[in-house]
């Protein structure tokens, strides 16, 4: 039967027994350069064949047939055998050139089963086979892309349960590439603590239709343990139903260990330890900065590092990173300056920081150890709380000092004299000749006892005061005190015919001693009066306010006015008078100063001669 030729660029050439070509198709004419009319008669055709191909397909015919002694040609044994050839020859055209091609060689027969020649079909395959070649180039290339990644790739069709291995994959698994796979093989390999976690992954896979990452252990045959990655994607049918895996195994072993002892060497550190990428990202943390900020390695993954930074300070902190990575060395952040961390809670911690750079395959990372200085701050602020009290001290102490020697210079001076005038006295007395100077002179000594009385007097009630404990404060209004001042110097206000105004609205109250807020009242208000101006009538103006949070009262008055440049340093003294008064005794001011400074306050004066004064005390300097 004559095979049917056709017009594709396919050789078609036909030859009978004897050899001689009797068709030669158009696309043999395009293929080998050769016209039809040059060819068809001919009888070999072997010089459009190399030489070696030739003599290698008479030796392979031979053998295939086990007639390799025999005098028949390939060509009768193919016939003999109803046998045909198929492989791929180098063919040389009529210009010379030479392409790949596929040729298969096949004997004809008649209608009666007698051999009647031989059809060889030939197609150039130059391109097919340099894509075939260019396949296995990548192929190769791929396989020492996996040998060296220790990597490989593979598929299950999860509707057969048929898997494939790459080659590479077959040596991580340490698996006979010949062996036949399934799922059931994979999972075989999964270690016994970790089949539980992988059956959940895969489950929750073909559920949502997403790959889910899976990182975890194999147990080898031959008992090693390895640590595997794998990646993946889903393939779905035209309804959706999930009927192909696809992905990479990585055995990543060293990693994982290098990983493991990275994180034990994280986990010794003594103080939080955050990892941050170039992007200002959170890679990892120990489990001293989860206790620090009150996050898990899973919730702050891949978080800004923001996130860990009070609101108020993020802005400048995009800034200060940016420069860091422009410029990374091992540094203190924010020297000289005090910083803080932010917890899950809000709540602000003051922290110390340490930043180092980390240079990995993945780029630049960021390595900072956070230390909780709380303690630190707190130990910090009762030092300076204890420096603070212990200038206090010294202050109120220097201070009290100053009291003493003052109260002891007025002590002296105030009992030298009529000490002294005792003892004149008494001489006199002794050398008195009559009792009539007797007489005159023990009443001199009585006049004498009486104001050395008064004067010891004062003076216990001043150390009374100055050793008056605290204990006797209570809440009282200003108001109050003043209205019963008033009520006691009524006579006073109304024959000087005083104007007294007071303004209370800042501050009303005060917790005071009573008696003493009293005492300081009467004195100041009764000396504007004792002391008024003979010019004008007497105005009393009363303030109560709060100055960088000292409680201040003043008390202003128009009368006389003091002379400070004479009598600065003598104001608040024992006895000390500036006036012409019949009852100008000099105790009020001192006694007032006392009481003031007992519990803690000052006491100042500002005056000017005929214009008038104006006390100021601070109650709790």
């Amino acid at each position: 039967m004559k095979p049917q030729l056709n017009s594709e660029i396919t050789a078609i050439i036909a030859s009978n027994t004897d050899g001689i070509i009797n068709r030669f198709n158009e696309g043999a004419e395009t293929l080998l350069g050769y016209p039809a009319s040059e060819i068809i008669g001919l009888k070999n055709i072997n010089y459009f064949l190399l030489k070696n191909e030739v003599d290698r397909f008479n030796k392979d015919i031979s053998s295939k047939y086990e007639e390799g002694n025999s005098k028949l040609n390939p060509f009768s044994l193919l016939t003999l055998n109803n046998g045909y050839d198929s492989r791929e020859w180098t063919i040389t055209r009529k210009d010379g050139s030479v392409f790949v091609a596929h040729s298969t060689l096949t004997p004809i027969t008649d209608q009666n089963g007698l051999s009647i020649g031989f059809l060889r079909i030939i197609k150039d395959i130059t391109e097919q086979k340099a894509i075939e070649n260019n396949l296995l180039e990548k192929n190769l290339e791929l396989n020492n892309a996996e040998k060296i990644t220790m990597m490989g790739h593979w598929r299950w069709d999860t509707i057969t349960n048929d898997v494939k291995w790459s080659r590479n994959l077959y040596n991580i698994f340490e698996v006979n590439s010949e062996e036949k796979l399934t799922y059931e093989t994979y999972f075989s390999f999964v270690h016994p603590d970790d089949k539980d976690e992988v059956t959940i992954a895969v489950e929750k896979t073909i559920k949502e239709i997403k790959f889910h990452d899976l990182l975890h252990r194999i147990k080898l045959r031959s008992g090693s343990v390895k640590t595997i990655q794998l990646l993946g994607e889903v393939i779905t049918d035209d309804n959706g139903n999930v009927i192909e895996l696809i992905g990479t195994c990585q055995d990543v072993t060293q990693q994982r260990m290098a990983e493991i002892k990275f994180k034990g060497l994280l986990e010794s550190a003594p103080d939080a330890m955050v990892i941050v990428n170039e992007h200002g990202r959170i890679q990892l943390i120990n489990k001293q900065a989860e206790k620090l900020f009150g996050y898990t390695s899973e919730e702050i993954f891949d978080n800004d590092v923001e996130l860990l930074i009070p609101k108020k300070y993020t802005k400048t902190h995009h800034a200060h990173r940016s420069s860091f990575f422009k410029a990374p060395k091992r540094r203190e952040m924010g020297k000289g300056r005090e910083l803080y961390g932010v917890n899950k809670k809000g709540e602000e911690i003051p922290v110390q920081i340490s930043l180092s750079p980390l240079e990995t395959d993945e780029g630049l990372l960021v390595s900072a150890a956070i230390r909780d200085i709380t303690e630190q701050k707190k130990a910090e602020s009762k030092i300076l709380n204890a420096k603070e009290n212990l200038e206090k001290l010294a202050y109120k102490l220097t201070d009290q000092n100053k009291q003493l020697a003052d109260f002891a210079h007025i002590t002296s001076h105030n009992l030298r004299a009529p000490v002294s005038n005792l003892n004149a006295l008494l001489d006199f007395y002794k050398n008195a000749e009559t009792l009539e100077e007797r007489t005159l002179l023990f009443e001199k000594f009585e006049v004498v006892i009486s104001h050395l009385t008064q004067t010891l007097d004062t003076l216990i009630e001043a150390l009374k005061i100055k050793n008056e404990s605290a204990e006797n404060l209570e809440v009282l209004s200003f108001d109050d005190v003043l209205n019963k001042t008033k009520e006691i110097l009524s006579g006073q206000i109304i024959e000087t015919k005083a104007s007294i105004t007071a303004d209370f609205n800042e501050y009303p109250n005060i917790k005071y001693h009573k008696v003493y807020l009293e005492s300081i009242f009467l004195n100041l208000i009764n000396n504007a009066l004792k002391y008024k101006s003979a010019n004008r009538t007497p105005e009393i103006i009363i303030k109560s306010s709060i100055n960088n949070g000292i409680q201040t009262l003043t008390i202003k008055d128009n009368g006389l006015g003091i002379n400070l440049t004479r009598h600065n340093n003598k104001v608040f003294g024992l006895y000390k008078v500036f006036h012409r008064h019949p009852e100008a005794k000099g105790v009020g001011l001192f006694m007032t100063k006392v009481q003031i400074e007992s519990l803690g306050g000052k006491i100042n004066v500002e005056s000017d001669v005929n214009v008038g004064s104006t006390f100021t005390i601070n109650f709790n300097q």
